[in-house]
């Protein structure tokens, strides 16, 4: 992975330095919220690691500023004891975890892993495809009359392909064009490219119920088919699509479902209730206060009930959104309805 490593005390920066180099990434490492800029505006990075406390600007400054211009990127604030609250509120910033100085090996490898496993909501394993030419190859091969979505200019369509012109702007007439092709037709199917340009607009949660309403007007009819830029969508924004496609009211589980350590709880509550010290196995956890935030936030969203003498279940809305998990691990485009989520390839004109 390429990191970005911001601190101000130099022998930590070595040391931290030294330790990422080791186990295989690209590591720049910079004293200042300054130079952090600077470093992100000359290059992507997948993750910066970033402490609490810099001179003028605050790590916090920096999460929040950073999160607007590159929300493809993961951050992880470093913290002493006496800041942790403060990291947790980094939590509620956008902040992808946090990590405790003096901070262990183990603790950045498993950091580093939980951050592999997030970008790896971007990439689901499909070959890239050319939109246009999937959406011939629908109307061809599945025999569906088939509306593509797509960025100007517009391609060169076949036969049974019709072409409307992706307006970011207004997903709202998208849901409108797509109702007017479908309703009249008994074999239908739809193509919308270029998915992160919605992204970039709206809240991911209105995208994903735009999905669901588009997958639920298509359904008996034929498949939705997503594609979107790798190089373009947040980690996030990859998941909101891939669970719009696999389940109704998707949407509303979004922020629970966008974290990994939230994930790995859910799934364990899947087994059976547990206690807070075995939810905080599964998660791989030997952070309290991290554990209750995560746990706070799935019982405020409805996905988790707290019993007596610290124990946790699933309620039905959780046992859903476990449910979407599974979809999302099981998303296989050769299976059931067809709907797919692909990377695009450069259009071949």
């Amino acid at each position: 992975m390429r990191i970005l490593l911001v601190d101000d005390d130099a022998e930590f920066r070595e040391d931290l330095s030294g330790l990422l180099n080791s186990t295989g990434h690209r590591v720049t490492d910079v004293p200042s919220a300054a130079l952090a800029f600077s470093a992100l505006e000359g290059e992507e990075y997948d993750v910066m690691f970033t402490d609490l406390r810099m001179g003028r600007k605050s790590g916090l400054d920096l999460l929040t500023d950073a999160r607007k211009r590159w929300p493809r990127l993961q951050v992880v604030m470093l913290t002493t004891p006496g800041t942790v609250a403060t990291a947790v509120e980094a939590f509620r910033l956008g902040a992808f975890d946090y990590l405790t100085k003096p901070i262990r090996p183990d603790q950045v490898r498993r950091v580093l892993e939980l951050v592999s496993q997030q970008l790896a909501l971007i990439r689901t394993g499909a070959r890239p495809l050319d939109p246009a030419k999937y959406a011939k190859s629908l109307a061809a091969e599945g025999g569906y009359e088939v509306l593509l979505i797509s960025p100007p200019p517009p391609p060169a369509v076949a036969d049974k392909v019709s072409h409307i012109v992706l307006d970011a702007e207004n997903p709202f007439l998208i849901r409108g064009a797509v109702e007017d092709f479908v309703a009249p037709k008994d074999r239908a199917g739809v193509v919308l490219a270029a998915v992160e340009q919605l992204l970039a607009r709206h809240r991911e949660e209105e995208i994903a119920e735009l999905l669901e309403r588009l997958r639920a007007v298509l359904e008996g009819k034929g498949p939705l088919a997503v594609g979107y830029d790798p190089e373009k969508i947040s980690a996030t924004g990859a998941l909101a699509v891939q669970a719009s496609i696999v389940s109704a009211d998707a949407h509303t589980t979004l922020e629970s479902l966008g974290n990994p350590i939230r994930r790995l709880v859910l799934k364990r509550l899947a087994e059976g209730p547990c206690s807070f010290t075995q939810a905080m196995e599964a998660a791989h956890l030997d952070d309290t206060s991290k554990i209750s935030f995560h746990l706070r936030k799935l019982t405020e969203s409805g996905l988790v009930a707290h019993l007596a003498r610290e124990r946790y279940k699933l309620t039905a809305r959780g046992k859903g959104a476990t449910k979407i998990l599974s979809a999302i691990d099981d998303l296989d485009s050769v299976k059931g309805s067809g709907n797919r989520i692909f990377p695009s390839a450069p259009s071949a004109r």
